[in-house]
Parts: C-alpha cells; sequence; structure tokens
C-alpha cells in the first residue's frame, strides 16, 4: 500500500486543516467516494446468505473483513485517479436492526442490504434495560474492528461503531409511539434517550479498551478524517420533530455523547434542513451530513432555489461544516454560494475529466 501512502497523508493533512479552520470559503471535495465497496453491504450480504449463527463465528468474521479488505484494496486506483479529499473508510456496520439488536438482546432481520428491528418494547421493558458487553451484536463488532486492524497497513480509516443518535435509538427500542412520547410521556423519553447516550459512551469505551487502535490516525466516516474517538450518529428524528422538541429531547443526549467521545458526525435528511442551525449548534458536532430524500427538496435545490434556506444553511456551515451530494452540471453556481460558508461537497460527475475539473476550481 506504499504507492497510495503519500497521497493519503495530503488528503488527510488537508482534512485536519479543514476542521482547524473557522473561515468562511473553506472547501473539501470529494468525487470518487463511490469507488471503494460498502462494509455494511459486505457485511449484511454475509448474515443473510449464510445465516447468523455461521457468520458470526469469530473464525468467519475474520474471514470476511480479510475479503472486504481485499475488495477495498483493489477500489484504490479508481480512488485516487483524481485528486479529490476523500479518504478511504471502513465503517463497522451491519444496518440500522444491529445497533437496536445490540441495545435490547434480540436478533435483527436481514435482507443482504440491510438489517431492521423494532421491538417497540412498553416502558416497563426499557426499565430493565442494560448495557451488556456479552451481547452477541457487541461481540461482532469487537470481532470486526479486532479483524480490521489486524489486516490493517496504514492504508483506510476505520469507524469503530455507527451509532443511532439517543433519540433515534429511543425511537428504535419504542418505535413509532415514541413520537406521542414525547407529549404524553416527556420524563421517561428524557430517561430512555440519557440512557441511550450512557450505551453509546459504554460501547465506545468498551472497544477501545479491548480492541488496540493507533493513537493520532483519527476515525473515517463516508470519506471525511475525524478526530480520536470521534463518533458518527444516525439523526433522523430531528427532521421529524419541532425545534422545540428537538431542545429537549435530541440536544441533550447528542451533546452527552460528543462531550464523552472525541466530537460527533451528525447525519440528517433533506427533510430536516429546517433544522440545520440547531443541529450546527450541538456542542461537540463536528459536521453535519444531509442526504437527499425523495419529494423533498435536495440539498443542490436548498442552495441554490430556496433563498431563506439558503442562508440558514450558510450561516449553519459557519459553526460546524455542513456537506451534501451536488451535481457536476450545477457545481459553478454551487461553488459562488458556498465559497461563503464551510462546507463538504460530494459531487457526481459523469467522468474523470469532469471530476479534475471540479477539483481544480476548489484548488487550481
Amino acid at each position: 500500500m506504499e504507492r497510495y501512502a503519500a497521497q493519503l497523508q495530503k488528503r488527510i493533512s488537508r482534512q485536519r486543516e479543514f476542521h482547524k479552520s473557522r473561515a468562511a470559503g473553506d472547501l473539501l471535495v470529494y468525487i470518487n467516494g463511490g469507488a471503494c465497496p460498502s462494509l455494511e453491504s459486505f457485511l449484511c450480504k454475509q448474515l443473510h446468505e449464510r445465516g447468523q449463527t455461521a457468520a458470526l463465528v469469530p473464525a468467519a468474521v475474520k474471514s470476511a473483513v480479510q475479503e472486504y479488505v481485499a475488495s477495498l484494496r483493489t477500489s484504490y486506483d479508481r480512488f485516487y485517479a483524481i485528486d479529490d479529499d476523500s479518504v478511504p473508510c471502513a465503517i463497522v456496520y451491519w444496518g440500522i436492526g444491529g445497533i437496536t439488536a445490540a441495545m435490547v438482546g434480540q436478533d435483527p432481520a436481514h435482507d443482504g442490504t440491510t438489517s431492521w428491528l423494532e421491538p417497540n418494547l412498553s416502558w416497563e421493558e426499557t426499565a430493565n434495560l442494560s448495557f451488556d458487553p456479552a451481547n452477541r451484536w457487541i461481540r461482532v463488532a469487537r470481532d470486526v474492528n479486532q479483524a480490521l486492524w489486524d489486516c490493517w497497513e496504514e492504508d483506510y480509516l476505520v469507524l469503530p461503531y455507527l451509532h443511532r443518535s439517543p433519540l433515534d435509538a429511543a425511537n428504535g427500542i419504542r418505535g413509532t409511539d415514541l413520537f406521542m412520547d414525547m407529549y404524553l410521556e416527556p420524563d421517561r423519553v428524557k430517561m430512555l434517550t440519557d440512557w441511550c447516550a450512557d450505551w453509546s459512551i459504554a460501547v465506545e469505551r468498551l472497544l477501545k479498551k479491548e480492541v488496540p487502535r493507533p493513537v493520532g490516525w483519527g476515525v473515517g466516516v463516508w470519506g471525511t478524517w475525524l478526530p480520536d474517538d470521534a463518533v458518527f450518529v444516525n439523526g433522523d428524528p430531528v427532521g421529524l420533530i419541532s425545534r422545540e422538541l428537538a431542545e429537549r429531547f435530541d440536544r441533550p443526549g447528542n451533546e452527552k455523547l460528543f462531550a464523552n467521545t472525541g466530537g460527533g458526525f451528525f447525519h440528517n435528511h433533506t427533510i430536516g434542513l429546517y433544522q440545520v442551525g440547531l443541529v450546527s449548534s450541538y456542542k461537540g458536532a463536528l459536521a453535519q451530513w444531509f442526504v437527499d430524500d425523495p419529494r423533498q427538496p435536495s440539498f443542490e435545490s436548498a442552495l441554490l432555489d430556496m433563498p431563506e434556506l439558503r442562508e440558514q444553511i450558510l450561516a449553519a456551515s459557519l459553526q460546524c461544516p455542513v456537506a451534501g451530494n451536488v451535481s457536476c452540471e450545477r457545481f459553478d453556481e454551487v461553488l459562488d454560494i458556498v465559497r461563503h460558508g464551510r462546507f463538504i461537497l460530494s459531487v457526481r460527475c459523469p467522468e474523470e475529466t469532469a471530476g479534475r475539473d471540479v477539483v481544480r476550481k476548489i484548488r487550481p
């Protein structure tokens, strides 16, 4: 992997400087992020095809991760073909249901691409939840981490665990009743989200203690370098509730988790763009990444065609970098806007020549 070592270090250095700065006009651009295979897809396929019992044997996990890393390395020629800012990342995750399974002691269903589990626990059942380091899904996370580091040749970044935000984790445990609970049982919702934050902190501490990792390399999420011990949170519910409810039930758990780790990368959807300023104000937030939703404004259209929302996004980006997908065709228009903020842009380009042109516009 020595062939790409200098390019990787150059990209990590760029990203370190980006996260240190607060100046308008700081930008990162990703062109070939999709070149790297997804560890989530790989693990979910293994679980679906082989079944949980066979796929979760430590030797099987080790073999599967070795196969994944080999596949990841075959993608490097394409990944590094354009000198953008993205870094190769291996994210320990096998679908959203796997997170809930580790929290409640049940098993998720797998369909080959993701997993699902919504146990709809009663409040009486949630009162009996506890962090269980012997839970087999936590053991899987430990085994996957160990296998990734056993294969490591200083050529990719690892995210040790993908978390649901405390409110999203509570949603997974209670189901959609949680959205009524915020009105009917607010104290119980607060207690559950606080427990979910503590659970995530416990997972991070366990993995750090039991799986040695290099200090100073940071972690990687979707092409993005982040400081050591930073976490990813899936923050979907913030886009389904009011600002008032988010202040009461979303902010406290996230800030507690971020304060006890290396800070947080917050995954959101464009249905939640109206909360961009709120989430960027969370203490410890390191980046906020938006994924486009069907029948909702895209990240690109919000920047280009919705002036009021555009101003909110720009202001938020100066507190905490904002990320999202934009098209190659309208990149020049987007660039005129984002130069006034701090952004990470994943640009869809039809060919390498167009991708190189985009990078040159960022770094002449």
